[in-house]
């Protein structure tokens, strides 16, 4: 839900938002950023509200926000109350997304997380499919694209009631928690293995955005058929994304540098290939697809990745990566916007597909630090000399 339709569904709408709306492209990109900054409030406060509150707390405030923000979208009579639905809608992924590091910590074998988190992640894919397929059927009913908004944001209090059930109330252990304090300063986050983490968060951001902000409206206006349209768009990358249920394993088979390549090769060549050529179908269903595997795999990779460089911390740690990852969303929307607004999306579609394939070139370190003087490799948590 929080990565489905509550931070993609404007992506998925996008055409008739600006057909309603009479908004530019330009607005359009603001608002996509102001809904990334929402994520990014929200994750600012998530890595402490984890580690003294559990897991349960900020995924359920997360899944109350997309309720209320989604409702908000049905009832817009403008554009201020659009935006603040979306961007409340937005804030669901910050809330969400890194609590369930600790949720795995608390629950599963250190030698099944891997797996877990990449299934965790992939749940992503769940939602964009279920997104695509209720915007084929209110088209193929005739009904508003408002009425979509509206099953969204009923089931999105639905699962917020299920996950008050299923998720603990605690923080981990003391234990695991030992010297929390301490753990918050920047020298925390600045250690072995997080440069070529965090840099990959950010180029993630980027291609992120702009793909799930501008692609449907990009082949709305290119004029293509029915089975290259925006919820089919969807549906198809729902699909496709399952392939992330496989990232631990793969992590595990042919180690994170390779791993990394091949994502980064499928973002850069999904996001070309939209830019040129929109309106083709083979060229839309390959982006899709390779869009769909790299987005979701990419996800399940920060995830795994990060929870190797933090081990102590998994929340926290993964909610750093996260950041930039926001900050990428941020400023890729709005720049992107400004630049597609001046040399068309087709452009901008493929100057993004370029950074995805210039950020294979960052060679990852997981979070195993050699020894130092005066220091363990098995103390993650002390910066780097």
């Amino acid at each position: 839900m929080a990565f489905g339709p509550a931070r993609n569904g404007y992506g998925l709408f996008l055409p008739n938002i600006r057909e309603e709306f009479g908004l530019s492209t330009v607005m359009l990109g603001f608002i996509a950023s102001g809904l990334y900054a929402g994520y990014l409030a929200a994750l600012l406060a998530v890595g402490l509200l984890a580690a003294r509150a559990g897991p349960r707390l900020p995924v359920l405030i997360g899944l109350v926000s997309a309720g209320v923000g989604m409702g908000l979208v049905v009832l817009s009579p403008n554009i201020p109350s659009l935006a603040a639905g979306v961007i409340l809608a937005g804030t669901s992924a910050g809330w969400s997304w890194a609590p369930y590091s600790d949720a795995v910590a608390q629950a599963v074998p250190q030698s099944s997380r891997d797996r877990v988190l990449s299934v965790v992640s992939t749940g992503t894919t769940f939602g964009i499919m279920a997104a695509g397929l209720i915007a084929l059927a209110t088209e193929a009913w005739g009904l508003p694209w408002r009425a979509a908004w509206l099953a969204f944001s009923l089931a999105s209090f639905t699962v917020a009631a299920y996950n008050t059930w299923a998720l603990t109330g605690g923080p981990l252990s003391s234990g695991r928690r030992g010297g929390e304090a301490r753990w918050l300063g920047w020298s925390w986050f600045l250690r072995y293995g997080s440069a070529p983490l965090f840099i990959v968060a950010l180029s993630f951001g980027v291609v992120n955005a702009v793909y799930w902000s501008f692609a449907v409206d990009l082949l709305s206006r290119s004029g293509g058929s029915f089975l290259t349209s925006g919820p089919m768009l969807y549906a198809v990358l729902g699909v496709a994304g399952f392939v992330g249920l496989f990232t631990g394993d793969a992590v595990a088979r042919f180690g994170l540098r390779r791993v990394l390549v091949a994502i980064q090769a499928f973002l850069g060549v999904s996001v070309g290939l939209l830019g040129l050529a929109p309106a083709s179908l083979p060229a839309t269903g390959v982006s899709a697809v390779l869009f769909g595997i790299g987005v979701m795999t990419m996800s399940a990779l920060l995830s795994v990745w990060s929870s190797t460089v933090f081990l102590e911390q998994p929340s926290t740690g993964f909610s750093a990566a996260l950041f930039l990852f926001a900050i990428g969303n941020i400023a890729g929307s709005a720049a992107l916007g400004a630049f597609a607004n001046s040399f068309g999306l087709e452009a901008a579609f493929l100057l993004t597909g370029a950074l995805a394939l210039l950020t294979a070139l960052v060679k990852p370190t997981g979070g195993s630090r050699p020894a130092t003087a005066g220091s363990s490799p098995e103390d993650p948590s002390k910066p780097i000399p």
